[in-house]
């Protein structure tokens, strides 16, 4: 009986710089199509070069002198108890057509791990992969972290117009002045929250190319809060999907994020709101805002320690963390 010897695929890995860009934009068309996911370089740009937490590490495989293959963590910095966390969130990747099936995304992202292990200081990996990719990366050494309280708001209001009126709301952010802003953020201090900076609110939500965000300011009484959105279409209408809220004045209140919510919502004609809460909603808010969970429909989050093992008694557990739906969103 003849047996047939299935020969393992040779080929180099190297680091991204610059000059591969077109390269890598190439390789994702052909992996993921143009109209279906492949980013454009000035994406790619904005979110692996000019991110302000610092230049993502990318790692290429080659067969000769053909890209075959990507992974790319990408730099991210928390804050807990007043230290900063440094962190890495994976996602891009690609495979060529040809070579899926080879392990070449399961060697590419351990390599990259095992690169940080000896080039970073004490820090941790995270994503919210998909149930599809998910059991993948719980084999390379992720945990479940689990899913942020999402919430869902129901809003008596609605518009076919609501597209038209968010651009207008684009344009305000687009004439956002950062540099004169004064402003405080509701997070406790003593939980898990991206190291905020109106430099990081500048990027995330002005300067991204592509998928465009908006910006709302609300004031009543003495409290102003500038709130960062985007509308989420669905079947029948858009959702506004509330990313991020700075305080201008006033001290934080759930009641008064609330009653923006709905005011930019009636503004918009937009029928339904999700946003990420922290801590119980009480029986008063359910009935006033007509809230309800979407834990359920929540994206997942997973962590992997990279350095310091003792890392993860912090960051291993959800009830330590004070998320935004801004901080999970895939861009």
């Amino acid at each position: 009986m003849e047996h047939t010897v299935k020969k393992q695929l040779e080929y180099t890995v190297r680091v991204a710089n610059e000059a591969d860009l077109p390269a890598i934009i190439e390789l994702f068309e052909l992996s993921l199509g143009a109209a279906h996911g492949a980013p454009t370089q000035s994406f790619w740009r904005w979110k692996h070069i000019d991110n302000p937490f610092g230049v993502s590490p990318v790692l290429l495989a080659f067969d000769k002198e053909k890209l075959i293959g990507l992974r790319a963590f990408m730099r991210w910095q928390w804050k807990y108890q007043g230290k900063v966390l440094p962190a890495f969130r994976a996602v891009d990747t690609g495979t060529h057509p040809d070579y899926r099936g080879k392990g070449i995304f399961s060697r590419l992202t351990k390599q990259l791990v095992s690169e940080l292990r000896e080039s970073e200081p004490a820090c941790f990996i995270y994503n919210t992969p998909n149930d599809k990719s998910k059991p993948g990366y719980l084999k390379m050494g992720w945990q479940v972290l689990g899913k942020p309280n999402l919430i869902g708001s129901v809003a008596f209001s609605y518009s076919r117009n609501a597209k038209e009126r968010f651009n207008a709301y684009h344009r305000d952010l687009q004439n956002l002045d950062f540099g004169t802003l004064q402003y405080q953020v509701d997070l406790n201090p003593d939980l898990i929250h991206v190291k905020h900076s109106l430099a990081y609110y500048k990027w995330r939500y002005q300067s991204i190319p592509e998928l465009p965000y908006s910006s709302f300011v609300y004031e009543s009484k003495g409290q102003r809060i500038l709130l960062f959105f985007h509308l989420k279409p669905r079947k029948y209408f858009y959702e506004l999907r509330i990313c991020d809220a700075l305080w201008l004045s006033g001290a934080p209140d759930r009641g008064f994020l609330m009653k923006a919510c709905h005011k930019l919502a009636g503004h918009l004609g937009t029928p339904f709101i999700s946003l990420v809460l922290k801590g119980l909603i009480s029986h008063w808010e359910r009935v006033r805002f007509r809230m309800f969970s979407l834990r359920n429909l929540a994206p997942e989050v997973t962590v992997r320690e990279v350095n310091d093992s003792e890392l993860m008694t912090q960051v291993g557990n959800i009830n330590n963390w004070s998320f935004t739906m801004g901080d999970l969103e895939l861009f």
